[in-house]
């Protein structure tokens, strides 16, 4: 059996997520906030880590037309939601200017190396593959 490369518990950190993309040919940065930007081949996935729930959290934001009723906005999201198992999407109270499209991948007592690879990867193809599925109305800008 291949030896399995596993990030231990206490190692899961921005840091080490960036050098891991970065080892995947990812490009990778941190905003003005500390936060880990990764640049898929779709989009910019936000990388965060929640230390006390033992989670990674993906997340993408795209722009939704702000003139468009909430009401379709939230029709679609929920058409989303319905189709797509993977990832979860939401349109914020506060932000109804804004699609957010997350995930959450629990790491606790360690988690190997190609599954958080594999899941980002596989969050960049879905990701813009449910917008142009279900975006009946060109709602995402």
């Amino acid at each position: 059996m291949a030896n399995v490369e596993v990030l231990v518990e206490n190692e899961v950190a921005k840091e080490s997520l960036a050098a891991l993309f970065k080892r995947a040919f990812m490009s990778t940065s941190f905003d003005e906030d500390g936060d880990l930007i990764v640049q898929t081949d779709g989009p910019r996935v936000f990388v965060s880590v929640d230390e006390e729930k033992k989670l990674l959290k993906y997340m993408a934001i795209y722009g939704v037309k702000e003139s468009s009723p909430l009401e379709l906005k939230h029709a679609f999201v929920n058409k989303m939601n319905d189709e797509i198992i993977f990832v979860r999407f939401s349109i914020p109270e506060q932000r109804p200017d804004i699609l957010m499209a997350d995930y959450f991948l629990p790491y606790e007592e360690g988690i190997p190396t190609f599954q958080i690879v594999s899941a980002i990867r596989l969050f960049a193809r879905i990701v813009p593959g449910a917008i142009r599925a279900c975006d009946d109305n060109d709602l995402v800008e």
